[in-house]
């Protein structure tokens, strides 16, 4: 594999389980799009803008119970509280998952917590920008994801596809390949967690560029900076303005 950059994907060894959905990917790419038009339906607002991702995020998980409910899983995830390997990797987000995330630290933070969040936010751009594979693959594990807390996500709620999708079956590996700085890691999971949450991202994906809003996606790092440095981003964004820059920086990145 080449440089890992955010047009990269991250190698994924996927269990033999070819087992999906009873919903076929048109009914459930449909579904997704009907969600996010009726989002829309009272214009283009603040709301309709968070509300696009927040009704993905909670159409995609609850196909992932019912399905999961009906058919139990042969083998345990491994992920947990504590088990935080896969952060250390930057995440790569869409405009519009970093704008339901911004307004959720916005909502929940205190301005001291944000203060330091940019701190943070400041610190691992610094350490990443600028340097080659090799020299980020130095300081993996130094620099985790800005919202990872005391070993927990502080955004769980809300955070990205990418997380949704990834998880593991053996976590002695995700510490393995963390402590060893690879920077291609391959993770064994559920083939049918990786394809409804992609569909998912894809539905969303597709309906934001047919609206016209801006789609390239970005690290979750400079998406945060970017959306407390320059207010008002969500109604610019959902106006169809290219709110976010400098979308294809050379750092690590999780996309699949």
């Amino acid at each position: 594999m080449s440089d890992y950059s955010e047009t990269d994907k991250l190698g994924i060894e996927q269990t033999p389980d070819d087992k999906v959905p009873g919903k076929g990917h048109d009914v459930l790419f449909g579904t997704m799009s009907e969600l996010a038009a009726s989002a829309m339906q009272r214009g283009r607002t603040w709301e309709g803008a968070l509300a696009l991702v927040s009704q993905a995020f909670r159409f995609a998980d609850e196909i992932i119970e019912d399905y999961e409910s009906k058919e139990p899983l042969a083998e345990q995830v491994a992920c947990k509280v504590g088990c935080y390997y896969c952060c250390c990797y930057e995440v790569v987000l869409t405009p519009a998952e970093a704008l339901l995330i911004g307004d959720y630290v916005k909502q929940t933070c205190s301005a001291y917590a944000l203060a330091d969040l940019m701190k943070r936010i400041d610190r691992i751009l610094r350490l990443r920008d600028g340097r080659g594979v090799e020299e980020r693959a130095k300081v993996l594990h130094d620099i985790p994801c800005i919202f990872l807390a005391s070993g927990k996500c502080s955004v769980y709620d809300v955070r990205p596809f990418a997380c949704r999708t990834l998880h593991s079956l053996d976590s002695r590996k995700c510490k393995e390949a963390v402590m060893a700085r690879r920077r291609v890691v391959k993770f064994t999971g559920y083939t049918h967690r990786y394809y409804v949450f992609q569909t998912a991202k894809a539905a969303l994906r597709q309906f934001c560029e047919q609206m016209g809003c801006q789609t390239t996606e970005l690290t979750i790092a400079k998406a945060m900076k970017q959306y407390f440095e320059r207010p008002g981003l969500t109604m610019a964004w959902i106006r169809g303005g290219e709110v976010f820059t400098g979308c294809r920086p050379n750092s690590f990145a999780i996309k699949f």
